[in-house]
């Protein structure tokens, strides 16, 4: 898979930009607040529907105007396909379209697909279980409907659940209708802890790999899946349906005295052991940098698995961070088959690259086709 050319109009600080990319290789290069991140956020607005920045979305529209719009045309299973989405500030609503027609967005989201690697997904690591969570859902997002479907729909009915049980306290104890909103929640939790266990058991195989060879075999990473459930490995959707619904009804009192909902995978935890330790906990800031890494690069190759090919790369302002070693294992393991933009303030450490393709210099919201090396 790869983005041919990218189209942004009244996107952040761009007015107008047409922009021709190589399908190897692309750094953009200059000052801060320049709109570098800026094209890395249109091409993940693309692929999600979006932004990885913000969730006010009048944020992308360029000041004064009243919309914006995002498109491409990317090739994929040599298929070309032409992307937009448009968002309307005075509507205050995005539209999507593949190839002129229009879809809701749960038809639109993964016809793109992009691994995203920015300084803050650290927090992954070093955060709260919520950014652990969340990580493991978008990259399952990426390449199933189905799990999208089922997460929505889990937050629908927890949502509902946590409002009873609020509003009605200890009053609605072993009443119907918190027996209702107990099946659905576990149906639905089921399907996405399951799924997550699938998932993780894959990505942690080859995260694993790649940590071992950041780290010359010093680091070994076990990734872990933690659920609220007593019993922890269960292998079938009615079997932890079975096990959340049972934690549901014993965990009842508490719940209805607390005013919510204590059970489900909303509260799971994954777990990242560096060398047998919680690398929350313990890893150094180097190590916890060299653990997202091998993610990453573990991410590439499940949506590769999942999807049959490899989805485009867009790595912000990391590059430069990292030492001689990481730089040239990233190298080797995505160039010549991903498509790959970079950002950076120079272009320090790019010569780790054997192919060049493009560096191009980003002032204010324009792109310069000189080289800036030159």
């Amino acid at each position: 898979m790869r983005v041919d050319t990218l189209f942004l109009r009244n996107f952040r600080n761009y007015r107008y930009l047409n922009l021709e990319l190589d399908p190897h290789l692309n750094i953009f290069v200059g000052a801060n607040a320049q709109g570098k991140t800026n094209l890395l956020e249109s091409l993940v607005f693309l692929a999600t529907g979006s932004s990885f920045r913000t969730r006010n979305e009048e944020e992308l529209v360029l000041w004064g105007e009243d919309s914006c719009t995002a498109a491409a045309q990317i090739i994929k299973k040599q298929q070309t396909e032409k992307l937009l989405v448009t968002y309307c500030l005075k509507e205050k609503k995005k539209q999507y379209f593949s190839n002129g027609l229009e879809l809701k967005k749960s038809a639109f989201s993964g016809r793109l697909l992009a691994v995203l690697f920015t300084p803050e997904d650290l927090l992954v690591v070093k955060g709260a279980p919520q950014a652990r969570r969340k990580y493991l859902d978008e990259i399952i997002c990426r390449f199933s409907p189905l799990y999208a479907y089922s997460l929505s729909r889990y937050q629908h009915i927890l949502r509902q659940r946590n409002q009873l049980l609020k509003k009605y306290r200890e009053k609605i104890i072993a009443s119907p209708e918190l027996a209702s909103w107990n099946i659905q929640l576990a149906k639905e939790g089921a399907k996405i802890i399951r799924k997550r266990q699938y998932v993780l058991h894959r990505l942690g195989l080859l995260a694993r790999l790649a940590q071992r060879n950041l780290t010359g075999r010093e680091e070994s990473l076990l990734i872990k899946y933690r659920t609220s459930l007593p019993k922890e490995f269960l292998t079938k959707d009615d079997e932890i349906e079975q096990a959340l619904l049972r934690a549901l009804q014993e965990n009842e009192k508490n719940e209805c005295r607390l005013g919510q909902s204590l059970i489900g995978p909303h509260r799971d935890e994954i777990i990242f052991l560096l060398n047998n330790r919680d690398a929350r906990l313990y890893a150094s800031q180097g190590q916890q940098r060299t653990l997202i890494l091998a993610l990453k690069m573990a991410e590439l190759e499940l949506i590769k698995g999942e999807c049959g090919e490899f989805p485009i790369l867009l790595l912000d302002d990391v590059f430069s961070e990292l030492d001689e070693k990481r730089r040239r294992f990233v190298v080797e393991n995505i160039e010549g088959k991903i498509q790959t933009l970079l950002t950076g303030t120079t272009a320090e450490g790019m010569n780790a690259f054997k192919k060049v393709g493009k560096i191009l210099l980003v002032e204010r919201g324009e792109i310069k086709y000189n080289d800036p090396r030159k």
